[in-house]
Formats: structure tokens, sequence, C-alpha cells
């Protein structure tokens, strides 16, 4: 570190200074050495700086605080990244309330900002597993890194996912790297720092509390290209990431669910004010343009018929023989499906672009 990032770091530690107030405060005193420089008084004559502030910004100048964060950090092998460094993530430098220095356990690379953000309720259902599952695992197979919280229920279970199709994942802490919340996550949170990145804005050993919750949200949203919610009742904290991403200009994706059920209420409401309802894993991908839309459709189909149970590749390959196409009625004689259990076998193969229907219930292979 450089004497103005050393500076910065002392205010970090001492007073918590974030990037606004510090922008503030370098009007002023121009680099950040001068601030820890300044007399009580000039500090106290800045607004927004009160006696405690002032004291803390006083002390801090001859803390030992800073070695101490420091010599811990490479215990840990964490780096610690002020803003400016080469390795400060470029997905935050351009938001004015970025954290002015950054904890990074494990490693960040550039395509990790084409990413996905998948959080959610604590109190995860059968349904939530599911979509989560999905979800994350297509974003995982199509090479997009998933971001989320750590938290019980939907982040645990992306993080999860992503991992087991071999995906990358960055997990966004509301707490010091060197604290495991929730504590069952801990060894979920070391598996994270080995395949993508555990990240913190708050020193190593700063315990979680209902203030830092929101930072930590505002950063999921701040480094992911769009916002995925699974599942979140009215006062969810994912809503608090949805309306980040929404007012940082980035896409906020919403999983229709039941609207009798608590934990859905926040989700259907997101959709009904105008989030995108997240319908399939290929629907969402596709409406965001970051993707090479013509690969990922290919990949897509690939992996969908390699799931198809026998009936669905009987009646798959049916059609493909037939180049002028084939009734519904035909299909049914020739494989012994009937029409119903045949009409939902259809939509599900015309839906994920594999046939399509002519007029007359004719249907041919879509190429």
């Amino acid at each position: 570190m450089n004497e103005n990032q050393l500076s910065i770091f002392k205010l970090f530690l001492a007073a918590d200074i974030g990037s606004i107030r510090l922008s503030r405060l370098l009007s002023v005193f121009q680099e950040p050495k001068n601030i820890l420089k300044a007399s009580k008084s000039d500090l106290l004559a800045f607004e927004g700086i009160g006696e405690k502030t002032a004291d803390d910004i006083l002390e801090a100048k001859n803390s030992k605080k800073t070695d101490e964060e420091i010599s811990l950090a490479q215990k840990n092998d964490i780096i610690i990244s002020i803003d400016g460094d080469e390795n400060y993530p470029a997905a935050l430098k351009e938001f004015s309330d970025r954290p002015p220095v950054l904890y990074i356990k494990g490693q960040i690379i550039e395509k990790d900002f084409d990413s996905i953000a998948i959080v959610g309720s604590r109190k995860i259902t059968p349904y939530g597993k599911r979509a989560t599952e999905d979800f994350a695992s297509f974003f995982s197979q199509n090479s997009i890194t998933v971001v989320s919280g750590l938290a019980r229920g939907i982040d645990a279970q992306a993080h999860k996912s992503a991992m087991e199709h071999n995906g990358r994942t960055i997990a966004v802490l509301g707490n010091g790297l060197l604290v495991n919340y929730p504590p069952e996550n801990k060894t979920l949170q070391a598996a994270i720092a080995q395949n993508g990145a555990v990240i913190s804005e708050f020193p190593l050993l700063r315990q979680p509390d209902r203030t830092t919750f929101p930072r930590r949200n505002r950063i999921v949203a701040a480094v992911s290209k769009a916002v995925l919610v699974i599942e979140a009742a009215k006062n969810s904290g994912a809503l608090i990431t949805a309306k980040f991403a929404a007012d940082y200009g980035k896409d906020v994706f919403a999983v229709p669910s039941n609207i009798y059920f608590e934990s859905s209420k926040g989700v259907n409401e997101l959709i009904a004010n105008g989030a995108f309802a997240a319908i399939s894993p290929r629907d969402m991908a596709l409406r965001l343009s970051f993707f090479n839309l013509k690969q990922l459709a290919k990949e897509s189909k690939k992996t969908y018929i390699a799931a198809l149970d026998s009936k669905e590749n009987s009646v798959l390959k049916l059609i493909e023989q037939e180049q002028e196409g084939i009734h519904i009625d035909l299909i049914s004689d020739k494989l012994n499906i009937n029409i119903s259990q045949l009409s939902s076998i259809l939509f599900n193969l015309e839906l994920n672009g594999l046939i399509e229907c002519l007029s007359g219930k004719i249907y041919i292979r879509k190429r």
C-alpha cells in the first residue's frame, strides 16, 4: 500500500468511512493523508462529522489496528483491496457507494462479473430448492458465475448448486471473512473460496448485525448483471437486493409462486411491479444481452434433449423422421400414447424449441 492507500485503510478501520463521505472529505482535504493530519476543530467543521467520528479519525493516525489487520489477512491468505488497486473489482468502480476497502478470499476473474445473483428466503421450501437448483445449475453449465449472500436457504443452495455443476460462485458476506455466519455454512464458505471468491467490505472479525446485511445486499446487486429472486416474503432482505439492482439499472427477475404462500408474496409483488417473470432459466438467460444467444440456445437444447425420458425421445424421433410433418392423432396411434399425455409432451418440446406446430395439429422438427 502507498501512503494514501494506507491512510484510506486507517480511516476505514477507525471510523468506517465510506466512499461517499470519503469523497466529500477529499473535496476539502485533497488527499487521504491530510484528513488524518487535520485538527479536531477542522473535522468538526465538516458537515456529517460528529464528536465520535472526529475522535476516531484523530486516533487512527497512530492506531495499531492497521498493522494487526494486515497481519491477520496475510496469515489467512486474504487480499485487502483498496479502491483504486489493480485487483479492486472493475464491476464496483462505477458505483458512488462502492466500499473503499474490500476483503477477498479466493480469486475473482474477469468473467465473474458476467454473473447473475440468486437471492431469496432463508426458509426454503421444496419448490424454492428445486427452482434454485434448476437456475443455478443452468447458469453454471453455461459458464455464468452465480453470486449470492451465503445466507441460509436460497442463498446457500445457489452456491451449492453452482459448485455441484463445476461452476464459479461468489459469496458476499454481511460480516468479516474470519467470522462464520451462519455457523452451519462454515464448510460451504471455505469451499466457495476454492471455486470463486468470498468477499466482504467489513473488517475481518466484524460480527453481523441488522445494519450490515443491507450493505452486503448492495454489493450483491452491484457486482451482478441481473438479480433473480426465488421465494421472498414481503419484508425479505432479498427485496432490498432487488431494489438496489433496480436503482443501479440492473434487470430484476422473480420466480412466480403460489399466491397463498407467505414466502411468495414478495416475489409475486415484484412481478406485479415490473420485474421479469422468470419462467425458466433459458428464458431468463435469453433476455440478457450479454450472453451469446445462439450458442446459449444451442447448448440449452442439448441439455434438454439429454434429459428427455423414453416417451419424449420416442415422440421427438418420430417427428424427426417425418420431414413433411405428422398429425397428433397419428403420433398417438403409432406410439400408443393417449392424447392428454401426448399434448403435454408436445407442449414441452415446442416450448424448448425442438418442434413446431403447424396449422391442423401437424408437428415438424425445428432445426
